[in-house]
């Protein structure tokens, strides 16, 4: 298996193309919107929407749309995610737990989107009961007031007993999976 390598991508004022009719496309466009990026919201794809893209995704399921955006993004080395079909593209999105400037991503390779979203839902829950936003604001004021030469062994310091305790249970791997 080959692992994916999993990044977080500056995209202020950048051109994202976000191509569907569904519910999903307004959310992920509203998700790109939020992270600054210039995105362009369209019913159907056109590979002339490609020009000065950074980043594409379509969300209809449409296996034939998907291969032909596939090949114009390729084409033109431009990043392209199709929602539910993991064998197509260049990047899959990963589920997001955030608190203040912290970010925890969990990545299933496009394979278990709702396993990555269930361990979200998860994290999300203990970062909240934990109040990690809070405690990440008073950590990064710490390291504005800490002089460089010190920082490594202040903020250490200020993290040294931070710890996950707890354990995650998992559906007996005998049990057969729920019908569709």
């Amino acid at each position: 298996m080959t692992h994916w390598f999993p990044v977080a991508l500056r995209l202020e004022g950048r051109r994202c193309l976000v191509v569907g009719t569904n519910e999903d496309a307004t959310a992920r466009a509203r998700a790109l919107g939020e992270a600054g990026a210039a995105v362009v919201l369209a019913r159907e794809f056109a590979a002339a929407d490609l020009e000065g893209t950074w980043l594409v995704v379509l969300t209809d399921r449409e296996p034939e749309l998907a291969r032909r955006m596939h090949r114009e993004c390729e084409a033109r080395r431009v990043f392209f995610c199709a929602v539910d079909e993991p064998g197509v593209g260049s990047f899959a999105h990963l589920a997001l737990a955030r608190a203040g400037s912290v970010t925890a991503a969990i990545g299933t390779n496009g394979e278990a989107p709702a396993l990555a979203r269930r361990l979200r839902e998860l994290l999300q829950e203990l970062f909240d009961r934990a109040g990690l936003a809070a405690f990440a604001a008073r950590h990064a004021e710490l390291r504005q007031r800490t002089p460089s030469e010190r920082r490594r062994d202040v903020l250490g310091d200020d993290v040294r007993d931070v710890r996950l305790e707890g354990e995650l249970v998992l559906p007996d791997a005998g049990t057969p999976p729920r019908r569709a």
